[in-house]
């Protein structure tokens, strides 16, 4: 029987390290193998401060992991400071001080073990530049996947028109010199085939975010009846760009027309929360109500969403956003337990629509969110907040079948 082909998998989010960016690769890395594929991971060994040790029982025993030093910025400098020096003089992100020792890490790996393919995943960018560097070392077929976009995300600003060009530079080497560009969202794919309209459109296809079956809960077989009507929002809130302040004030305004009773509402921020969401929470006097439980496993953090009347998403705003879908969206509709999503518009929105997974409502309108809560809490006190989710739909998010898909292209471009 001949052995399995090879993969190096390039990805600095890797556990021991938490946070939702190191869902994807992990889980490609633990289903690859059922579709004859070996992994070989390449990652840093002291990277991120955001620990999940639980996510480090997931990791298969027999996998080989390589973790490089990365020289990197000290975790004690403020953050403002941090974000100067990696805006001015790193330029491309802050963990560019991994590139010497992983792309000679990688060399070591490559060889000896009859590599046939390279993937890598990012953001950090840095991993693209990683695995074009041993691309061309190698001429191994290279696959870059795109979790958030590069130049063009709302998270990203540039001091200069320079550092931008730098920038544009660098993503359109990756997106010409790799054998295959995977994205994640249809918008995100239309936004990159016009942007690089020169290159073959077959070079980029989408492989989207999705859920583990094996990480949900039981699934709920009827409706629990609590004493309080229960919230749950899943990841870290931003004052620019994904702001909890319209969902607060609307709060604020339901408890205030006794459309909601106090005393029968709970809401829990699951995730780090910007300051002025604080500030909303104490100026309406929402310390009774609101839950700001901080950064949890994901495995404590997938409990609390499942012990919730109603899973609230609140979506980024601005210039950019349309190219996202929060990777979150796939647990939630997995759950299926209702979803009122702050958004009418956009490929969230749609796919929301599409599995009948919820109610969406404008993004800022603070009357309708207000007007829809009271209206979601009526039913829940009536026992009627159900949806009848399309699971046919969901299914196709789970992640031994994008595994498969991944595989599949591996098998293809090195063929």
């Amino acid at each position: 029987m001949l052995p399995s082909p090879r993969v190096l998998m390039i990805a600095y989010f890797f556990p021991p390290m938490g946070g939702v960016g190191v869902q994807r690769t992990l889980k490609f890395v633990r289903y690859l193998p059922d579709h004859g594929w070996q992994p070989y991971v390449l990652t840093v060994k002291h990277g991120s401060t955001l620990q999940d040790t639980s996510l480090g029982e997931e990791i298969p025993t027999d996998l080989p992991i390589n973790r490089t030093f990365i020289l990197h910025l000290p975790s004690r400098l403020p953050f403002r400071l941090r974000n100067f020096i990696t805006r001015w003089f790193l330029i491309v992100d802050e963990q560019i001080g991994w590139f010497p020792f992983a792309t000679s890490a990688g060399r070591k790996v490559i060889v000896p073990n009859t590599i046939s393919v390279i993937y890598s995943s990012s953001s950090p960018y840095t991993s693209h530049l990683v695995a074009r560097k041993l691309h061309h070392q190698t001429g191994l077929p290279w696959v870059a996947d795109f979790r958030d976009p590069w130049v063009g995300n709302p998270f990203l600003s540039f001091p200069t028109t320079i550092h931008r060009r730098i920038n544009e530079n660098l993503e359109r080497r990756v997106f010409s010199e790799a054998d295959r560009v995977i994205l994640n969202t249809q918008r995100s794919l239309q936004h990159y085939q016009k942007k690089y309209s020169s290159l073959n459109p077959e070079k980029f296809l989408i492989i989207p975010n999705g859920y583990d079956q094996a990480d949900l809960p039981a699934q709920r077989t009827d409706l629990i009846r609590r004493d309080s009507f229960t919230l749950v929002h899943l990841g870290s809130l931003y004052q620019k760009s994904r702001s909890a302040s319209y969902f607060l004030s609307a709060l604020y305004q339901t408890f205030q027309s006794g459309k909601l009773p106090r005393n029968k509402v709970r809401v829990r921020f699951i995730g780090n929360i910007d300051r002025y969401s604080r500030r909303l929470i104490e100026r309406y006097s929402l310390d009774g109500q609101v839950e700001l439980l901080g950064f949890l496993p994901h495995r404590v953090a997938m409990e609390q969403a499942s012990s919730s009347d109603l899973l609230l998403l609140i979506p980024y705003y601005g210039p950019g956003a349309e190219l996202f879908i929060p990777a979150k969206i796939y647990e939630y509709l997995a759950s299926r337990i209702p979803i009122l999503y702050l958004d009418d518009t956009g490929e969230s929105a749609d796919l929301i629509r599409n599995a009948r997974a919820g109610w969406l409502v404008a993004a800022t309108d603070i009357d309708q969110i207000a007007d829809t809560l009271a209206r979601l809490y009526q039913l829940w006190e009536a026992g009627e907040l159900t949806i009848n989710s399309d699971m046919d739909l969901i299914s196709s998010f789970e992640r031994r079948e994008l595994t498969r898909q991944l595989a599949d292209l591996f098998t293809d471009i090195s063929s």
